[in-house]
């Protein structure tokens, strides 16, 4: 039972850490890659805005939901943390898939976004792997015993 425990508090941790990791080079490519400043300048005002509403925003937006399910994945080894785990590795990987369907006038500006959506895809792919070793094991439960 206790090695059991173990199992699914590591393989939990590695596979939050995995997600914060994929979400982190997400964020670096979208905004502290090495941007083009002549393909910035020629997206037009619109494209900019859209751009905004449409990728940076929502980034910002998940970024906070994202660390919270991380910081509880670390601490915690319910059984709905798994869940709550799996679907934000789940949305993490949708993320990336949005981003590189309709990113694509910021692939110019920002040269090194497609790598970085591809890294993302790995280190969440990596959660996912880990995520079996949770799936795997039987969260905490208290143990019944049956009076007879």
């Amino acid at each position: 039972m206790r090695n059991s425990r173990s199992r699914r508090r590591a393989s939990q941790a590695v596979a939050a850490c995995a997600v914060a990791i994929a979400w982190v080079i997400l964020g670096y490519g979208l905004r502290f890659s090495q941007p083009d400043r002549e393909a910035w300048g020629e997206l037009e005002a619109g494209g900019r805005f859209g751009t905004f509403i449409l990728i940076y925003l929502p980034f910002y937006f998940l970024a906070l939901a994202l660390a919270v399910v991380v910081a509880l994945a670390l601490v915690s080894t319910r059984g709905w943390l798994s869940g709550l785990l799996t679907t934000t590795a789940v949305g993490v990987a949708l993320f990336a898939c949005w981003v590189a369907l309709i990113g694509t006038p910021l692939f110019s500006a920002q040269p090194q976004l497609m790598a970085s959506i591809i890294w993302c895809l790995v280190a969440d792919g990596a959660a996912f792997v880990a995520l079996v070793g949770v799936w795997l094991t039987h969260p905490d439960e208290p143990t019944r015993t049956a009076h007879g």
